[in-house]
């Protein structure tokens, strides 16, 4: 007897030999093989236009690869253009319009190092290149880049300048439409990361929109596109992260050019990278954003995106700012003899070093009172537990040094917040030892109130259980310390 199951055999090895992503569910291929195609030589979220530049001469020799400049920013600064394909479906992205919002471009750096990878043997790659043509700008604001802030180098938000069209970095992005005129667009960004998922404790890890085109919120042949190729995106992203999609707001900004894009004919989606727990460079979400390219543009040029529904896309949750990074619940506290419960919001914001390529966090008491219908990343019922003050080591240290070579867990575990030291030579505003540092005889009484830094004691009875140094918690007991950083006062 024939056996007819051989031949399939023999199909199935040859594809697989033609290319790993020439299979089904290609989403799952990219997360599975991530580490294959990730630029290994970008790892900090805040790296400079230089380290940009220097990264994308690494595919100055590819074939599938062209690179361009497409102008300068105010102070002067290069501004690559990326051009990969040949199709006659053009597509634009661009990302660090706001320059601290740098996770999508090195998930493009991910797509390029994923191309010079797969290279043009793979069925997937040259299937695709031979139906779309790519105008990348992986670096908008390279001035705001430099200094990890949102706006440009006169403080103007590039994403309300589609209008007048006053600084070069706008007019550049305006100029590549007009002269590409793209089917489709991806609008790359970074939001807060204590925004939820509707009125849930998820997190919004990634969050979704198709721009409205005009206040009415109408719905046209170009945005409906736009939502039906978020629908396929969402459904492939669920896989991995469950619960944690979001819509973005989606009120009409006359000024924006997402909002412009669309009014101007191509479907675009944009791409907020929001949180993800103790994922603080951002790396999973890097992933995320690479895969969400990668099968994005597989969808326009294979016109899969027309299959799906709307209303996928419309029953995506919208945003909600409902999240703390520490949320402590039931907290009694005294005040003139009386007692009273509260909760207490705490957020450990990140603050730049002075050379703008690293960060420290300084935890602040964001909210206080009931807090009940707000989660946290991190939660503590402090049922029974009442708040004091925090309190400074009655031992006084020479110098930085000689509290590093210090075993600050026992000072940690009586219940102290703050060290003394004779001589702190640090230029930046924090230790890397966990609690905080103060020159001798300037201590004060902290006050637990909104806008200042989280440094209490939590006691039961009168024994104390947990302090909390800087917006973060240390468990007495178990004396699991979760502290990245004390403040230098």
């Amino acid at each position: 007897m024939i056996n007819l199951f051989v031949p399939y055999i023999t199909i199935f090895i040859l594809t697989l030999q033609g290319g790993l992503l020439a299979q089904n569910n290609l989403s799952q291929k990219l997360y599975d093989n991530y580490s294959k195609f990730k630029f290994e030589s970008l790892e900090n979220k805040r790296f400079s236009h230089s380290d940009l530049m220097t990264a994308l001469k690494q595919f100055e020799k590819s074939k599938l690869i062209e690179i361009s400049t497409a102008g300068y920013s105010v102070e002067g600064r290069e501004i690559k253009l990326i051009k990969i394909g040949s199709g006659k479906t053009n597509i634009m992205a661009w990302s660090q319009m706001h320059g601290d919002e740098s996770t999508a471009t090195m998930a493009l750096l991910d797509f390029f190092n994923f191309l010079e990878t797969e290279n043009e043997s793979s069925p997937l790659i040259k299937e695709m290149l031979k139906k779309i043509t790519l105008y990348i700008i992986p670096m908008l604001n390279p001035d705001g880049t430099e200094r990890f802030t949102r706006r440009n180098e006169i403080d103007i938000d590039l994403n309300r300048d589609a209008l007048r069209l006053q600084f070069p970095e706008s007019k550049i992005l305006k100029k590549i439409q007009e002269e590409t005129n793209p089917k489709f667009s991806f609008n790359l960004h970074d939001q807060s990361t204590r925004y939820t998922v509707g009125n849930s404790y998820k997190v919004a890890t990634i969050s979704f929109l198709a721009p409205a085109f005009n206040y009415e919120k109408d719905i046209n042949e170009v945005r409906e596109n736009s939502m039906k190729l978020i629908s396929q995106l969402t459904k492939n992203l669920e896989e991995f992260i469950p619960g944690h999609i979001a819509k973005y707001s989606d009120e009409f900004e006359p000024r924006a050019f997402g909002d412009n894009f669309v009014k101007w004919g191509s479907s675009l989606v944009l791409i907020e990278s929001g949180g993800w727990k103790n994922n603080y460079e951002k790396s999973f979400l890097r992933k995320l954003n690479f895969i969400a390219l990668v099968s994005g543009f597989e969808s326009i040029a294979n016109e899969s995106y027309k299959n799906e529904s709307i209303d996928i896309y419309n029953n995506i949750p919208e945003n909600q700012k409902r999240l703390f990074d520490l949320l402590l619940r039931n907290v009694t506290i005294e005040k003139n003899n009386q007692t009273y419960i509260v909760d207490l919001g705490i957020n450990q914001n990140e603050v730049s070093t002075s050379d703008k390529r690293n960060f420290y966090f300084s935890g602040e008491i964001d909210d206080i009172g009931d807090l009940s219908t707000f989660y946290g990343f991190e939660e503590l019922d402090c049922n029974g537990l009442t708040i004091d003050t925090a309190l400074v080591y009655p031992t006084i240290f020479e110098n930085y040094n000689s509290v590093k070579n210090f075993d600050i867990s026992k000072i940690l575990a009586n219940g102290y917040s703050f060290i003394e030291v004779d001589s702190l030579n640090l230029t930046e505003r924090f230790s890397e030892v966990p609690i905080n540092l103060i020159l001798t005889g300037k201590f004060k009484k902290q006050n637990i109130s909104i806008g200042k830094n989280a440094n209490f004691r939590l006691l039961k009875d009168g024994v104390l259980k947990f302090i909390c140094v800087n917006g973060f918690l240390f468990d007495v007991n178990s004396e699991k310390n979760n502290i990245q950083n004390g403040l230098v006062y």
